[in-house]
């Protein structure tokens, strides 16, 4: 319904309104600034022919350029491919979740994907003596660092209650 209303309003006194804005005095437009190079090409015709004429003396120090490359090929820095990994170094198998069709196969070494943060985290806190960083760093391909860092900082699964003495209850009034 406000489709037509719209449409009825943008139609209303469509044709008066066109004409209007046709009959309207349109303003001049500023002069251009003539350019320098234009005017002189057009006014005098011995410039410009100098200009799109051919000099034999240019087109014969033109051909007698040539250029040489005396550069040495390429060379294989010797032992420059230790700090490469291969790719098939780089990737790690995932320990797979409970989605295995849908889970990522395959993970950089020293990341990890969510399903396997989420175990390792797990594991680690059900059992911290059996898991600890340097078993998790060991399995996953991770830095002992940074594993140290994600179980300090990293605490999922966390369930905080507070005693029923505290809690505030709302009274009617």
């Amino acid at each position: 319904m406000g489709g037509r209303l719209v449409r009825a309003l943008r139609a209303f006194n469509l044709e008066s309104r066109a004409h209007r804005e046709i009959s309207k005095e349109k303003p001049t437009p500023a002069p251009r600034h003539p350019t320098a190079r234009l005017d002189a090409l057009t006014e005098h015709p011995a410039i410009r022919e100098k200009v799109y004429s051919k000099d034999d003396r240019l087109l014969t120090l033109l051909k007698d350029v040539y250029v040489e490359s005396r550069d040495l090929p390429g060379q294989v820095k010797v032992g420059g491919g230790e700090h490469v990994p291969c790719k098939h170094e780089e990737k790690r198998i995932t320990k797979l979740g409970q989605y295995e069709h849908l889970d990522i196969e395959k993970v950089t070494k020293g990341k990890i994907s969510i399903v396997e943060a989420l175990m390792l985290l797990n594991n680690h806190k059900l059992h911290p003596k059996i898991w600890t960083a340097e078993k998790i760093a060991v399995e996953y391909s991770l830095e002992l660092t940074e594993v140290n860092s994600l179980l300090e900082f990293f605490i999922p699964f966390t369930l905080k209650e507070f005693p029923k003495e505290t809690r505030k209850a709302i009274k009617p009034t």
